[in-house]
């Protein structure tokens, strides 16, 4: 099986703090990669190293059998597309305006988009079902339509792999569940390779071909959901009592919390 991304021995720290240590691991074209862990874990900054924002200090990280390093910007823009935990809206662009933002890495010296940029643009608004808000303000809309207007200008990129850093976060479960819909047909009819982390298990175990746990800026478990959450692994990444058993959806785990006044002295 090809392979979209290659990371081999990658670390990194902020001043003399590690935050990423040892990590290898590959990511699968065509795969939903989820990368779960507690906070403080590196899942962000592994999110950045592999888009090029950081550059690793040791290690290597290839995309598409290539180091990353050797990729110019606006190449590298052409391959991967990343939608962070939070884009600035303070202009007041419209919906349109703000997607077509996702052609920068294809257009000319003056920035001038084609009659094929706009196309593409209008094409990844209808992908994301948000024709309907083409003509609003983007600062005017709520989180859940925002964040699939962010994901419809990584669209518009063309990417062969996007990624995206907790795009459910703060979301109801309605837009929760459409934004996980969207990259799952995302990867089934566009055969783009989604990278994601996620601070939510459950929607992981739904939606993740392989799982990625880490803690400490290391690497617990990685593997498909069954493997990855078990109660040992979980208990040792998280440090709290959890439940784990099969989803009445299917066979895939489900992990439940237990808060605290349901555990006597001697267990549950």
């Amino acid at each position: 099986m090809k392979t979209a991304i290659d990371i081999n021995r990658l670390s990194y720290s902020y001043r003399e703090y590690p935050v990423l240590d040892d990590i290898s691991l590959s990511v699968p074209k065509g795969d939903f990669f989820i990368i779960i862990g507690p906070n403080g874990s590196g899942k962000t900054t592994l999110m950045k190293s592999i888009s090029g924002i950081l550059k690793p200090e040791n290690g290597n990280l290839k995309i598409f059998d290539t180091d990353i390093r050797n990729y110019s910007r606006r190449t590298l823009a052409r391959l991967t597309a990343l939608v962070p935990q939070e884009v600035p809206v303070d202009f007041p662009f419209s919906v349109t305006e703000f997607v077509l933002m996702g052609r920068s890495p294809y257009l000319g010296m003056l920035g001038i988009p084609r009659e094929e940029d706009i196309e593409i643009a209008n094409q990844s608004i209808i992908f994301t079902g948000i024709d309907h808000l083409s003509d609003r303000k983007i600062n005017q809309l709520s989180g859940g339509e925002r964040q699939r207007v962010f994901i419809s200008r990584a669209i518009c990129q063309k990417p062969q792999i996007i990624l995206l850093d907790e795009p459910t976060a703060s979301l109801d479960l309605s837009h929760q569940v459409k934004i996980m819909d969207l990259m799952e047909k995302l990867k089934e009819e566009k055969g783009v390779t989604v990278v994601m982390v996620s601070h939510d298990i459950n929607l992981a175990a739904m939606y993740g071909d392989t799982l990625l746990l880490l803690k400490d800026g290391k690497i617990v478990c990685q593997g498909t959901p069954d493997n990855v959450l078990t109660f040992k692994t979980l208990e040792k990444a998280y440090g709290c009592t959890l439940l784990v058993d099969k989803s009445p959806l299917g066979n895939m785990p489900r992990v439940t919390p237990v808060p605290g006044k349901f555990i006597s002295d001697k267990g549950l």
